[in-house]
């Protein structure tokens, strides 16, 4: 594991460094997670195996500190992981976000488009109000989620993964500042011009988004036309990391190498996918 500190801030970014060839993938974890938790079976899978890859936990997040002094925006997160990677000199990273980690990564190349070559996101939140988790959190005060709520949800999944011999995302919840979690999700949530769905559609580089197919909703209006591909992940609901990550490392794969075509494609079938965040 790796630290940098964040200028302008008492605050250590970690991240695992594993070495390969370049390009560098760099991932984004979604609320609640962490990309040191999330990311190291996918990427030492036989599909993604050999490639530099920087697994980034946001501030306040995984092994990451958080800072009184951030406002834990999303343009901010992208400021953040946009520090790490000038802190290594790189340029032209392919960039691989999930579900939140999806939005800042396309904030990321929205702001820095230096640093991106590709992006693949998977279940980003794209447009304002729409999200779970998120809107769950931020339907509460910030007092009253620091206070009650946050303790609250931790109880909620300790008992759900309990019940399914599961409790990785209790322990990477733990690991998030309550606060930093409140306004991540006000964020997240928040109206902003140009939208999320627009700064994708909009971007001049090769792009992917990845989708459950056990999902149940994302709308993908606007994404096929502006030259985003569009590809399932079999066997999988919202969270793909953990309902199949075999399946989800070899779509990364396959997301990265079809980044390189000229012509937009939809390689799903009557995609209708989960909700983000």
């Amino acid at each position: 594991m790796r630290a940098f500190l964040l200028p302008g801030y008492d605050s250590w970014v970690r991240y695992l460094e594993l070495p390969g060839s370049a390009p560098t993938h760099v991932y984004l974890a979604g609320l609640g997670s962490a990309a040191t938790a999330d990311f190291p079976a996918l990427v030492t899978s036989p599909a993604l195996r050999g490639r530099r890859s920087l697994l980034i936990d946001l501030v306040g997040t995984g092994w990451s500190d958080p800072a009184e002094s951030f406002g834990y925006t999303i343009e901010e997160h992208a400021d953040a992981v946009a520090a790490v990677l000038d802190s290594h000199d790189l340029r032209d990273s392919v960039v691989v976000g999930h579900s939140l980690g999806g939005s800042v990564a396309i904030a990321l190349a929205f702001r820095r488009p230096d640093l991106v070559s590709r992006l693949v996101v998977c279940e980003p939140n794209l447009d304002p109000g729409i999200g779970t988790l998120s809107r769950h959190i931020a339907n509460q005060s910030e007092h009253a989620f620091v206070s009650r709520g946050y303790d609250a949800l931790r109880a909620v999944v300790d008992r759900d993964e309990r019940a399914a011999g599961f409790s990785v995302f209790h322990a990477t919840t733990g690991r998030w500042s309550p606060r930093g979690m409140y306004l991540t999700s006000v964020s997240l949530l928040a109206d902003r011009t140009p939208t999320f769905r627009t700064q994708l559609a909009g971007l001049a580089k090769p792009r992917a988004i990845l989708v459950g197919a056990r999902s149940t909703y994302l709308d993908l209006t606007g994404l096929v036309p502006a030259g985003v591909t569009v590809l399932h992940v079999p066997d999988a609901g919202h969270v793909m990391t953990y309902d199949n990550p075999q399946g989800f490392a070899a779509t990364i794969a396959a997301a990265t190498a079809s980044a390189t075509s000229d012509e937009p494609r939809d390689l799903s079938q009557a995609v209708r996918a989960g909700d983000s965040a």
